[in-house]
């Protein structure tokens, strides 16, 4: 995060004499307003099927919801019980987070280690499977601030990817790969190649090595965009209608925090623009519901949140969401 902030603050510095008109857009800790104007006016009518795991992930004229980490919110990050619930309390996409034991088995977690989440500590590249499931993933979830922990020894363990894919194989996904040394791209990509499930992933990293080695391995999964490539569009479309000449987006989902820091980085025209050179726009991590009201109105693909039942409400309330 702070590397983007950086690279985004560089920007602002140099676009500051443009003359952008912010106003709307989303502040830190604020809601999204009017982010997007001269955009396409909300999600507007369904223009594709919209039915395989591969048409939602790039429906138009929808706003997906995408349970980040499986709805933390909900119930216990990254596990086979959260995501179930996630996909009854009608998230359309699943988003996960990699690494990998020490015996090369990739699993679903979103920290290195497994100190946050479960009743243990330490690396998960320094544990085998083996010992990574004798510990309780539901241990530390509390809905109540600590009050009560409803999770606590009902066998919750963490999930490997292949038992995830196993088990929810129809539904699109955002998959981030967190792991950089060793890498895993390898295994990921014949894990997802071997279930044909390419297709229907949406694949990132934080790490801009990742990124290119998961483009190079895997030239048929559609990646989002990586720190530098973020920083790149928002120098190429701020305070202007259309991308700058000879701009050329390097994949096909923008997945950004409506700002980062005192950086506004969804500015009045990121998402119109993103439309106009066929790109999909994914906002996260938003858990209010004004916030994803501001950004249904501004035509965003996707929000990620923590509260999937929230959000269905939403879409549901605006009629944005895909149909049932």
């Amino acid at each position: 995060m702070n590397k983007l902030f950086l690279l985004l603050t560089s920007i602002a510095i140099v676009v500051a004499g443009c003359g952008t008109d912010s106003e709307g857009a989303a502040g830190a800790g604020g809601t999204a307003g009017a982010g997007a104007t001269g955009g396409t006016g909300g999600a507007g009518g369904i223009t594709s099927s919209c039915v395989t795991p591969e048409e939602i992930l790039r429906c138009d004229g929808v706003v997906l919801n995408i349970a980040h980490r499986g709805g933390l919110r909900i119930a216990p990050e990254h596990t086979l019980v959260a995501y179930q619930q996630a996909i009854d309390d009608g998230a359309d996409v699943l988003e996960l987070d990699l690494h990998a034991t020490s015996d090369a088995v990739i699993v679903v977690m979103h920290d290195d280690t497994i100190d946050r989440t479960t009743d243990g500590m330490g690396a998960i590249k320094e544990m085998t499977l083996e010992e990574l499931k004798t510990y309780d993933a539901g241990y530390n979830f509390t809905p109540d601030d600590g009050m009560t922990f409803p999770f606590r020894g009902m066998g919750l363990v963490v999930p490997t990817l292949e038992e995830v894919l196993d088990a929810f194989p129809d539904v699109p996904y955002v998959i981030e790969i967190k792991q950089a040394d060793p890498s895993i791209v390898d295994d990921f990509v014949a894990i997802t190649r071997a279930r044909g499930v390419v297709r229907q992933i949406n694949g990132a990293s934080f790490n801009d090595d990742v990124l290119a080695e998961l483009r190079a391995k895997a030239p048929e999964l559609d990646t989002s965009f990586g720190f530098n490539e973020v920083a790149e569009y928002v120098q190429n479309t701020i305070g202007l209608e259309e991308a700058a000449p000879g701009y050329v987006p390097p994949a096909e989902f923008l997945q950004v925090p409506p700002s980062q820091g005192a950086f506004t980085v969804l500015h009045p025209t990121f998402i119109s623009i993103a439309h106009q050179l066929g790109l999909k726009v994914h906002v996260w991590t938003i858990n209010d519901e004004e916030e994803m009201r501001g950004l249904i109105d501004d035509a965003a693909d996707g929000i990620m949140t923590d509260d999937p039942p929230l959000l269905t409400t939403v879409l549901d309330d605006t009629g944005t969401g895909l149909p049932d």
